[in-house]
């Protein structure tokens, strides 16, 4: 009789866990309860809270194990800020996994302005997936690359006249142009 009580607690714990999408605290940081949400349809939007925007990838380099390249990138917020770093989690390119070192150069956001990200995103992908990646591109080639993920914002945020520690999370699903020049598809038979 003693382990029911103790089985519905178990239970009750288990659902209140796989409820929470988000943990309470990253790194010290506390976490926004209400992620900031990019879609591609979105574009046509005037004004949202915040805008994250990446230029075409450049080649960092290659290894056996990996292939590196670079990301620039502009943000605006509808809030001044002071960015501590940038980390992303699960991206995905074309449902490849990519991995991006997470971004420590602090700088200072100014309210409704873009601004460019005082140094790149470092990028890799594991030379299989790489591999796997453009074996995709040469069978089947699409005019457009779905990019998703998750990147937690940390900072100290301006609101009301008071500062905020934070990680705001970032979830995007976007559209972005193929940065491959278009080559025919090779068919194989």
């Amino acid at each position: 009789m003693k382990a029911g009580p103790a089985l519905i607690f178990l239970l009750l714990a288990a659902f209140a866990v796989t409820g929470q999408k988000y943990p309470d605290r990253i790194d010290g940081y506390k976490v926004h309860k209400k992620p900031v949400v990019i879609r591609s349809n979105d574009q046509k939007a005037d004004k949202r809270d915040f805008d994250l925007r990446f230029e075409d990838p450049a080649f960092a380099g290659a290894s056996i194990t990996s292939v590196k390249f670079e990301l620039q990138a502009s943000v605006r917020s509808e809030h001044s800020a002071k960015i501590e770093k940038i980390r992303f989690e699960r991206l995905t390119v074309n449902g490849i996994s990519v991995e991006v070192s997470e971004f420590n150069a602090a700088f200072s956001l100014i309210a409704d302005e873009m601004m460019r990200l005082p140094e790149r995103f470092k990028a890799s992908v594991s030379s299989l997936r790489a591999a796997k990646a453009v074996w995709l591109e040469l069978t089947d080639s699409k005019k457009e690359w779905r990019v998703k993920g998750t990147a937690y914002i940390f900072g100290r945020f301006k609101r009301f006249g008071m500062t905020f520690r934070r990680a705001i999370p970032v979830e995007f699903d976007l559209l972005v142009k193929n940065p491959i020049p278009e080559i025919r598809a090779v068919i194989f038979r």
